[in-house]
């Protein structure tokens, strides 16, 4: 096995650089954002590689550092996942963003990259997110009631508000807004109201008087299928398969939980 290279970079293509290393002309094939890691061409460097064997074929993979290398050894592990499909995934995303992505659970990520339909997504989840998890990878999570895809950011999100939209009968927008950290009416000295028929905000109370549908917050289950119908199963295969989650899955869990699960039942039809 050839473990590195070094030697000058005398070329490169749309997804490789050829290497020179003691006048032999090597051909590595490269993720696309380390081409924006290296030095002037000409230079001397140090390609971390993958060695490729098949009956058919023989090509070298390289990377500037050996984590990279072992992610994308770790890919061709998954079933459906080549070195081409391998090479497309980390073209995509740095190493650190593709892991975290995994970890997210975000399929539709994932799926935007070439090569990667939602069961080889499925597949990646399911048998890397542990191992990344081991490795100490954390995601940060933000769910709003609009989506159930977690969301991932640099650093950890302010909570996000629940917007309440009605119609008048003017045709203009009507929003109510809760923002969490606000200050409630208890915390002001005056009693607070519960949100009942009898007892509601004056804004909400005009919405229902004027029968005009409030938005309601979904529950897990139904924000599971939302994100299951927008990989692309029907709505059958969504309920269904959250039907047969929920005999696995408390039902306080968390939507990520809830998808998760899902997808497992779903990848063993």
């Amino acid at each position: 096995m050839i473990a590195f290279l070094r030697g000058r970079w005398v070329g490169s293509g749309e997804d490789c650089l050829l290497l020179e290393v003691g006048g032999i002309g090597y051909h590595v094939y490269i993720p696309n954002t380390l081409l924006r890691q290296l030095p002037r061409q000409g230079q001397e460097i140090l390609l971390h590689t993958h060695y490729y064997v098949r009956e058919d074929q023989a090509q070298l993979f390289g990377f500037l550092n050996e984590e990279d290398l072992a992610l994308f050894r770790w890919l061709l592990e998954v079933s459906g996942v080549g070195p081409k499909v391998g090479l497309a995934l980390m073209s995509t995303f740095s190493a650190q963003d593709l892991q975290r992505v995994i970890i997210a659970e975000d399929y539709l990520s994932l799926t935007r990259v070439p090569g990667i339909g939602k069961r080889t997504a499925q597949r990646l989840v399911i048998e890397l997110r542990d191992r990344l998890l081991k490795q100490g990878v954390r995601p940060v999570w933000v769910e709003t009631y609009r989506t159930a895809t977690p969301v991932l950011l640099n650093q950890a999100a302010e909570p996000q508000s629940e917007v309440i939209t009605g119609q008048t009968a003017t045709g203009q927008a009507t929003t109510g807004q809760v923002a969490a950290g606000q200050a409630t009416e208890a915390e002001k000295g005056q009693p607070s109201e519960a949100p009942s028929s009898k007892r509601m905000s004056g804004r909400t109370k005009k919405l229902a008087e004027e029968n005009i549908p409030i938005k309601r917050k979904r529950d897990q289950r139904e924000e599971a299928m939302a994100a299951l119908q927008a990989l692309g199963y029907s709505l059958n295969e969504a309920r269904d398969a959250v039907v047969e989650a929920s005999h696995h899955v408390e039902r306080d869990a968390d939507v990520g939980e809830w998808v998760r699960v899902a997808l497992k039942g779903l990848a063993r039809l």
